[in-house]
């Protein structure tokens, strides 16, 4: 119940009595804070929480939504209807930490921060009072990296201190606190109006800090980007509460070998009773220098504190010269204590160099993408400390010599006192501001990035202007617009001292052409730098920006190598960031092995992660294309879409026939705007490479035009589907396309929307329907034109497939179909047969004559024994929906009918499934793909398979039954049931898929008098698995057909009998070839011809087959077809594919030139020998068995065998089967031509 100041009481009851009551606010339902941030600004919205913090005109609300399990907003009443009110429960207690209250009003942005602001208040209500929600404990990393998520939440950081302030908080002063690694944080002290902590005394020590965090970007009001410039904002006192705690008096120090000690001092913080405290001081994990290379100091150290204000205690490190030329180590030391937290700073690090301007080796031997790659998992994407804050560093630290900053690029030198107020202020004020070497609009425009200390300098303002973003380079002095020099520009040459001036050369009409080059002394600083930023950033690097000056920044990193000042600097910019230096300081090598070639391409990221870079920045992106138009295709991974613009080149020479819906894509390019929508644009014609064909489709997410409206950025260039619009056809009776022509206003109910028809589109000239569902790429056009990414409207449904519109499907399906039957005296003349739609009828009703006399049907069980169950009147053989069979007729088989069309809900419809293999059916009045049903079902369907003259082939349609036609499919995954989706849009083979990426491919077509009836392939994929798995395919049942070809599987044995023979057979790589088993049966006995359909594109692989006739080789590439005699029993023929060694060892194994016999084993043996030997050729074998006295006691094998291996058991017992004694016995193998004997022992 809202708790009401008496005024506002009084008012209401004078209102009711007069009946001037004003109209009530509109209810609307709550949603959560999550939701609500996740609106657009300006939306209207209601939502209920609990207040944290609550002072003067603000309250931050909170609820248990979001990411982090919170989510928070803030309530601005400075002045509105609403504020006094608001102003006067805040006052007198009716809202303070723990209220909760339920709030309705219109959302906006000030400097980042999400609230609801003075008039857009529409309503609040008290609805209680309890205890505000517990802190969330984080750490200034964590909100570093993802501020976003915690902006205004109740918020718990432990083990902080400030910098360089002391005395009592002033009212809006921002200060700045670190952590016990320097990591920083602003820390802001409000007006009156919003904080009491004005007045208050700074600690002087580590306190925990217990409040809310704000955000400000500096972009004003309804600036909600970008996510940065976040803020603890005390409210009170009490947020901040001082702890005991352990710290070093610095954070690193720098010392080389042998020139005596550094001392570091171990402080105690708030120690307010006389217990003594102790904390262990050891040197940390991650030091590449250990305890050997320094004297004085034994890790670990305890020290010990005691009395109520002990002294700071005292380490001594002295680096040993060691006489080894290591370049530069790094000894961290770190605190750790039982009795109280460690503070800023926890850890101390002392870089130890071997001389002023040490080099030595980071990484040995890799050159190029190895190099970078092991680069970046040391010195990549290192923690940097937040863009105000690492300025701030920078003039108070780094580039402070002595109070003096001096600029990079003038050499202008200014005051800067580091004990004084802002440093960065203190510094503008004189002209310098800072530098982005590597320019922001390159890649440095946001975090981490923006405030990477590597790439930031000091600069006078008006050279940080001239340089704008051009690349550097050489520029002649005759070709030079202006020159710098301290605070001096002009544009003629100087006089003298040329090597001291910077030079700009602005007079190219395009920009890409003009340059910046530096003071002969910091070419080599920036040229250090941008490898740095490329190697450490390249997802957000413009890498074709440093192509253009990489071989000048080669040459200036030789010609200006680093010196002291430089290195000194590096190690101090990583003190702040994780102890990661900038590595190409440290190791002068490295610039020329990771760019002396070229500038290696950027690596693959996510489309949402390209998405949340933005324009600008070049990446590359992988993903299956979904749709491809006129200038582009889309593309899509599991985080979203993209769409890439371009239609020039090598890139818009493949569009439509290399690149094509399903082909998965590996591309680079620039990402800009064009009126709302990102697209990738400018791929080089090196930028791209198709990684494989025909992939599955990603599912598209069904929407309403509603939820376009609220979030269709969340979907841009994305596959979505919208069911059953209306579709204004504007007096059209066909699509137009292009232009405003091409526009269709839809509607569905929640909202209405753009049906965009572009030019090239296959909807062109089709029938507008009166309603359809829609399932094709989401795009926007928002007006605002080029480089415009805001606002988030204007997007459109795009027609570019002519099965993105499905129009409503009629009530009746029309039947008009006549089948007719062949030699019925032969199996290849059967037909599979069914009939569409909602069907109930029985199969004889459509057939003459008497069953088993003018015809036959069957039904497949799907069993292993006998699966044929021939027809018997039952209603099993009723046609049904998805129900087919094989019939054989003297006459034609022909119906003429209507049939109400099958139900179909949510888009699809389903028809039922048994296991093992299945006669089925598409019982919807339209064709769909095949990959659109695989796409529609749980795990992995089997091909489909249409029966075609006397022998089965791979269909890519599913035809609608109401062309009469069945066919067959494997259902091994247990499904009960097919779902066939009403679109005939998404989706192409998994299987083709995997087959694009197969290696040592063979496909085998078996012909018959002329005709390919039977085919089968093989190879070899990466994913394979040494078991059945997706990349098998099984071939159908062969009753009925004329001629078979499969692979026996190597997992015959695992395999349900039916699923045993393959079409397609693929096995893991990593060997040196394959054997493979085929199969080979005809109907009647006679000559089959074997040819190789496809080869392996390399030369190296070998493909041979091994006649069963006479056990000879046949290369397929070198001999042609091979033709063999085959009839009802199935024909065995081995198939070879591999390196020549493999094909030439297995096929000696085979076929060896004379009779070969392996030693028996195991010898000597207690129950079972086995002996294996190898025929040359088809001949007269016996295999017995002679004991000492040469009696033969047992024949093992006897008659004609092929050419070949073999193998023979004997489990020591006689022809009777007796067991015979232990001792010595002889097994002979006896040939035409020759005779081999083996002694061998059994042992009883």
């Amino acid at each position: 119940m809202a708790c009401l100041p008496r005024w506002v009481f009084l008012a209401a009851l004078s209102l009711l009595l007069v009946g001037a009551w004003p109209e009530a606010v509109q209810a609307q339902d709550p949603i959560t804070i999550n939701e609500a941030r996740d609106e657009p600004l300006g939306t209207e919205v209601t939502v209920e929480g609990t207040v944290t913090r609550a002072y003067g005109s603000y309250a931050r609300v909170q609820d248990d939504s979001g990411p982090t399990g919170a989510s928070a907003i803030v309530l601005r009443q400075t002045s509105g209807s609403n504020s006094s009110a608001f102003q006067s429960d805040i006052a007198d207690g009716t809202i303070q930490p723990g209220t909760t209250v339920k709030v309705t009003g219109t959302t906006s942005a000030f400097n980042g921060l999400f609230q609801i602001n003075n008039e857009d208040l529409t309503d609040y209500t008290v609805q209680g009072q309890g205890s505000p929600p517990s802190p969330q404990t984080v750490t200034l990393p964590e909100l570093a990296q993802n501020g976003e998520d915690y902006e205004s939440e109740l918020l718990r950081v432990e083990g902080l201190r400030f910098l360089s302030a002391s005395g009592a908080f002033e009212n809006g002063t921002t200060y700045t606190v670190e952590d016990g690694d320097g990591q920083p944080l602003e820390f802001r002290v409000q007006d009156g109006s919003e904080t009491a902590i004005g007045g208050a005394p700074i600690p002087g020590g580590v306190f925990d800090f217990e409040g809310v965090l704000g955000q400000f970007n500096g972009e004003g009001p309804g600036g909600d980007e970008p996510d940065e410039g976040y803020q603890f904002i005390p409210v009170r006192e009490s947020d901040l509460q001082p702890s005991l705690s352990f710290s070093f008096n610095r954070l690193f120090a720098q010392a080389e070998e042998g020139d005596g000690p550094v001392s570091v001092q171990v402080q105690v913080f708030n120690k307010e009773t006389d217990r003594t405290v102790s904390v262990t001081a050891e040197v940390g994990p991650s030091s590449t220098a250990d305890g050997t290379d320094v004297m004085g100091f034994q890790s670990p150290q305890t020290l010990t504190f005691s009395g109520t204000d002990p002294s700071p205690q005292t380490l001594t490190l002295e680096p040993v010269d060691d006489s080894e030329q290591e370049g530069v180590e790094r000894l961290e030391v770190a605190l750790s204590s039982e009795d109280g937290g460690i503070s800023s700073p926890s850890r101390f690090t002392l870089w130890i160099l071997d001389g002023p301007a040490a080099q030595g080796p980071i990484v040995a031997g890799d050159s190029a993408n190895v190099l970078l790659d092991s680069l970046r998992q040391r010195y990549g994407d290192p923690p940097t400390i937040g863009y105000g804050p690492a300025r701030d560093t920078l003039y108070r630290r780094v580039y402070n010599e002595q109070d003096t900053v001096e600029a990079i690029y003038s050499g202008l030198q200014v005051v800067v006192d580091p004990d004084g107020g802002d440093a960065s202020d203190q510094a503008l004020d004189q002209g310098v501001n800072t530098e982005h070497i590597w320019p922001r609009s390159k890649g440095a425009e946001n975090e981490p990035a923006l405030s990477d200390m590597h790439i930031l300098a000091p600069a006078h303002d008006a050279v940080n202007s001239a340089r704008s973003n051009y690349a550097f380079g050489e520029i002649p002095d005759s070709d030079t617009d202006s020159w710098y020099f301290e605070d001096e520009s002009r544009s003629t040459t100087p006089q003298n001292g040329l090597e001291l001036w910077s030079e700009l050369d602005s007079s190219p009409a395009e920009r890409d052409n003009r340059r910046f080059e530096p003071r002969h002394s910091k070419k080599g600083d920036v040229a250090r730098a941008a490898f740095y930023f490329a190697m450490a950033y390249p997802n957000r690097a413009d890498l074709s920006f440093l192509e253009t000056q990489r071989e000048t920044l080669l040459e200036w990193h030789e010609e200006d190598p680093v010196d002291a000042t430089e290195l000194r600097r590096t190690l101090s910019q990583g003190s702040y960031q994780g102890n990661i230096p900038n590595p190409f300081v440290l190791d002068s090598t490295l610039a020329d092995r990771a760019y002396g070639e070229e500038v290696p391409g950027p690596e693959v990221i996510s489309i949402q992660n390209a998405r949340e870079q933005g324009g600008g920045r070049t990446v590359s992106v992988e993903g299956v294309v979904t749709r491809v138009g006129d200038d582009g295709p889309y593309i899509q991974d599991q985080t979203g879409g993209l769409y890439i613009f371009e239609s020039q080149g090598v890139f818009g020479q493949a569009l439509g026939s290399s690149i094509e819906k399903g082909t998965r894509l590996e591309v680079t390019g620039t990402l800009t705007y064009f009126n709302g929508l990102l697209e990738l644009t400018d791929v080089p014609d090196d930028g791209f490479e198709i990684i494989a064909q025909d992939e599955s489709l990603p599912a598209p997410t069904t929407l309403t035009l509603g939820d376009i409206a609220a979030s269709g950025e969340n979907h841009e260039a994305e596959l979505v589907r919208v069911e059953n619009v209306s579709i204004d056809a504007d007096g059209d009776d066909t699509f137009r396309a292009g232009s405003s022509a091409g526009n269709y206003m839809i509607q569905d109910g929640t909202g209405s929307l753009t049906l965009r028809i572009p030019s090239g589109s296959e909807l062109e000239g089709e029938p507008i329907p009166d309603r359809a569902t829609f399932q094709g790429v989401l795009g926007q056009f928002n007006g605002a034109g080029p480089d415009a990414d805001e606002p988030d409207e204007g997007y459109q449904l795009l027609g570019l497939d002519a099965g993105d519109l499905t129009a409503e499907l009629p009530g009746e399906t029309t039947v008009d179909v006549t089948r007719s039957f062949g030699d019925p005296s032969t199996g290849d003349s059967y037909r599979l047969v069914a009939l569409p739609g909602q069907v109930d009828q029985a199969l004889a009703s459509t057939l003459s004559g008497e069953a088993g006399v003018g015809w036959q049907a069957y039904w497949d069980d799907g069993s292993d024994q006998e699966p044929f169950i021939k027809f018997d009147g039952s209603d099993q053989f009723d046609f049904r929906p998805g129900r087919g069979f094989w019939v054989l007729s003297t006459s034609d088989w022909s119906v003429q009918t209507t049939i109400p069309t099958v139900d179909v809900q949510n888009g699809a419809t389903t028809i039922p499934l048994h296991d093992g293999w299945n006669i089925i059916s598409n019982p919807l009045p339209r064709n769909v793909p095949w990959s659109a049903v695989q796409s529609a079902n749980e795990g992995t369907l089997q091909a489909l398979w249409d029966w075609d003259s006397g022998s089965f082939r791979e269909a890519s349609t599913f035809v609608s039954a109401a062309e009469g036609e069945a066919f067959y499919v494997l259902n091994d995954q247990g499904l009960d049931q097919l779902t066939i989706p009403l679109s005939s849009s998404e989706g192409t083979t998994a299987n083709a898929a995997n087959e694009s990426r197969t290696t040592r491919a063979v496909e085998l077509v078996a012909e018959r008098k002329g005709r390919a009836t039977a085919r089968v392939e093989v190879g070899e994929h990466p994913a394979a698995a040494d078991g059945k798995d997706a990349q098998d395919l099984a071939a159908p049942p062969s009753r009925f057909a004329s001629l078979s070809l499969s692979a026996r599987a190597p997992f015959a044995g695992a395999a349900p009998e039916r699923q045993g023979r393959l079409a397609r057979d693929v096995r893991p790589t990593g060997t040196g070839g394959q054997t493979y088993t085929l199969e080979l049966r005809a109907d009647t006995t006679g000559p089959v011809t074997l040819r190789a359909e496809s080869l392996p594109q390399s030369p190296q692989v070998d493909v041979a087959l091994v006649d069963p006739a006479n056990g000879r080789s046949h290369d397929l590439r070198t001999d042609g077809p091979l033709t063999l005699a085959a009839g009802p029993d199935p024909s065995r023929i081995q198939l070879l594919v591999g390196r020549s060694s493999y094909v030439t060892s297995e096929t000696r194994e085979r076929l060896p030139e004379s009779l070969t016999v392996q030693a028996p084993a195991p010898n000597p043996f207690r129950n079972q020998i086995t002996l294996k030997y190898a025929l040359p050729e088809a001949q007269d074998v016996t295999v017995a068995v002679f004991d000492l006295l040469g009696r033969r006691v047992r024949t093992l094998a006897e008659g004609r065998q092929e050419a070949g291996p073999h193998r023979v058991n004997w489990e020591g017992t006689d022809a009777s089967q007796r067991r015979l004694a232990s001792g010595t016995y002889f097994l002979r193998v006896s040939t035409d031509e020759k005779q081999h004997v083996e002694k061998v022992v059994l042992v009883r």
